[in-house]
């Protein structure tokens, strides 16, 4: 079935405030899972809102508070609130330094899954500034050579601004991340040969045995080294467990730039122009029809999603509906 963005606004909105969300952070969070939905990365949208719910509605919240702060940094402790909520106050105050000292890094702790990366570095690029987002997760990846679960899915984002919208690049270190299993496992379906292993330790293509094992880098050795970077910068620096239980004090990374304390904006916008005018004219492999630069596709969906509606599974939306009444 098809939705509006209004209408799932609202039932995001709504179902958020029935269970014990204030206003604006219920706008908060429907945001970030509505433009998961609307870039085209259902794994972080609507198949969330029920655990969010659930957590929010038997959780006893705190306020987040600073527990370090300096002219150009500072470190959130979230007080265990939802993750949407910690890192946009970290994106917030990342901005807001980078604003007056030209640089802004941010810390959060104490908290949980957060969503789409790209939605933070986006409010960067949207402020003007260059931003960089990363946090580490639950164990799920196992180390280059090994079987076991240790590091994070560890997402990466950063965002550029431009003259015509922004560059932005988003990516998991994982060769598939636990949306995209649970959205396996709902539909059904295998995943991916080559991309998680079970209990067992061996390759597998079934989604509820790759729930229970664990997942591999992406990139081989490669990917591995990036999500122990991530697990290292948003973890441990932070001071956020260095292997977080599920759930439990993981750890957001954040750093906010703005062009200005190298160049004039319009400089730095030219040079990010002419990159993506040399990138797009570049010849074209066999079989490709246009060469898209990061973030170009997802803002794409966006625009055609705001006119025709986002499909929604009609069983999760009878969950919905449920939790709704």
């Amino acid at each position: 079935m098809k939705m509006s963005a209004k209408d799932m606004r609202e039932l995001c909105r709504d179902i958020l405030m029935r269970h014990k969300l204030g206003e604006e952070d219920a706008h908060i969070v429907t945001d970030c899972l509505l433009e998961a939905e609307l870039r085209g990365r259902p794994t972080h949208g609507l198949i969330r809102l029920p655990g969010i719910a659930e957590r929010s509605a038997s959780g006893r919240r705190r306020p987040m508070r600073m527990t370090s702060e300096g002219g150009a940094y500072a470190r959130v402790d979230g007080q265990e609130n939802l993750g949407y909520l910690v890192a946009h106050r970290c994106a917030r105050t990342a901005v807001t330094k980078a604003d007056s000292m030209g640089v802004g890094l941010v810390g959060g702790v104490n908290t949980g899954h957060c969503g789409m990366l790209g939605y933070y570095a986006s409010m960067m690029a949207d402020a003007g500034m260059a931003g960089l987002v990363m946090c580490n997760t639950l164990p799920r990846i196992a180390p280059w050579g090994g079987t076991e679960p240790v590091l994070g899915t560890n997402p990466i984002s950063a965002g550029f601004p431009a003259r015509d919208g922004q560059v932005l690049v988003d990516l998991s270190t994982a060769a598939i991340t636990n949306g995209e299993i649970l959205m396996a496992l709902k539909d059904g379906k295998p995943i991916p040969k080559g991309r998680a292993l079970g209990p067992d330790g061996r390759l597998t293509t079934d989604a509820a045995q790759a729930k229970r094992g664990a997942v591999l880098p992406f990139g081989a050795h490669k990917g591995y080294a990036l999500a122990m970077m991530v697990q290292i910068f948003s973890g441990i620096l932070m001071g956020a467990a260095p292997v977080p239980d599920p759930g439990k004090d993981y750890g957001i990374f954040m750093l906010a730039v703005s062009p200005s304390i190298f160049q004039k904006m319009a400089l730095f916008q030219d040079g990010v122009a002419e990159l993506v005018k040399r990138l797009k004219s570049a010849r074209l492999a066999e079989g490709a029809t246009e060469i898209l630069v990061p973030g170009e596709r997802a803002f794409r969906e966006r625009d055609a999603r705001l006119q025709d509606g986002i499909d929604v599974d009609e069983d999760l939306f009878r969950t919905l509906e449920r939790l709704r009444a």
